[in-house]
């Protein structure tokens, strides 16, 4: 397996070079982060809510859409991170192509940028949970886990965007994968639940990783634990395990062979 040959201490290296950028302007990062749950929240909790009549899936959907806009804004991080911030490194910076000129390997570079990504994703995670707590949102002292199936679930959408991204050669093409991550988050059990979906979605629904990472958040928000989780905690780990390898090949395919 490529992950075999990831330098953790050269990856580590390229982690810390990512961290010192973002730090000369986190004042901006926070922004976003700040902003967008406040008024998801707000729109979806409270304004949809209001006209939610009951419990959806036996909790408030404050509860439940919150859990959602957590889940999606982390993997929608991980995402922007690996696809076009990756891309402007790799092509216009080229500062895959410095970084390759040290001893660093690009199964290390690679690692590297999804361990960045997944930690850039924890950043939005504190921020959003301190919001969702506010609102009363988080229910359940298991919320306190809740980052550990975002951290799964970014490891996989960094991995597959990474992956992606290897393989872009034009910086529009990712208006394609953007409308398809974008229209995928429609049904991944974020708003509403899934059974209310035809039975012939409901299938290719499940079988998204992101929707497995929704719920599982959800379920740490809540503390409404089911047996389903376990095989929805194996999948999800599975699949990162998967991405990543897919990205760690595709960027030495791209940067080397």
């Amino acid at each position: 397996m490529a992950i075999a040959s990831v330098d953790f201490h050269d990856a580590l290296a390229v982690w810390r070079r990512n961290l010192v950028v973002h730090l000369r302007v986190w004042k901006l990062n926070l922004v976003a982060p700040i902003i967008e749950p406040v008024i998801s929240v707000l729109g979806f909790g409270w304004g949809i809510g209001a006209l939610v009549a009951g419990r959806v899936a036996g909790i408030s959907y404050l509860s439940f859409a919150g859990a959602g806009l957590l889940a999606i804004t982390v993997l929608m991080r991980a995402m922007f991170e690996t696809t076009y911030a990756a891309y402007f490194r790799m092509v216009y910076q080229s500062t895959y192509d410095a970084i390759l000129a040290t001893p660093v390997d690009a199964e290390s570079l690679a690692f590297a940028e999804i361990l960045w990504a997944i930690t850039h994703g924890l950043f939005d995670t504190i921020i959003i949970m301190v919001v969702l707590t506010v609102f009363g949102a988080a229910t359940s002292p298991w919320a306190i886990l809740a980052p550990l199936p975002l951290v799964v679930g970014a490891a996989f959408m960094a991995g597959l965007s990474l992956g992606v991204t290897a393989y872009v050669h034009d910086i529009d093409a990712f208006n394609v994968y953007m409308a398809l991550f974008f229209s995928t988050m429609y049904v991944t059990g974020a708003f509403f639940p899934l059974e209310v979906l035809p039975s012939w979605l409901q299938i290719p629904a499940r079988i998204l990783p992101q929707t497995e990472s929704i719920d599982l958040t959800r379920a740490f928000l809540t503390g409404r634990f089911l047996s389903r989780h376990v095989y929805e905690a194996i999948y999800l780990v599975t699949s990162a395990v998967v991405a990543c390898e897919w990205a760690l090949r595709s960027l030495r395919k791209r940067m080397v062979a």
